[in-house]
């Protein structure tokens, strides 16, 4: 899975969590900031993510997911992590 594959798989769940439409999501878009996120909603959000792409990471590293560009480079830091 490439960046793009994961950023679109951020977004739509960004999506579930939240009912915004994707298409109003940018890469760089601050989830708490432009979208108005509240810490639960992030935390969801965190959560979703970790478990779609089964990283098995602590809470406080989910935490640290600002953007969407954020969670791609967890994902794909943490994916090759694995693989070395």
């Amino acid at each position: 899975m490439n960046a793009s594959e994961v950023a679109v798989k951020v977004k739509e769940i960004i999506n579930n969590v939240t009912s915004i439409p994707v298409d109003e999501i940018g890469d760089t878009t601050s989830l708490r900031d432009d979208l108005d996120l509240d810490s639960l909603s992030l935390m969801e959000i965190g959560v979703d993510i970790d478990y779609a792409f089964q990283l098995g990471l602590p809470d406080e590293a989910l935490q640290k997911i600002g953007t969407v560009q954020d969670a791609v480079n967890l994902v794909l830091e943490h994916r090759e992590r694995r693989s070395a």
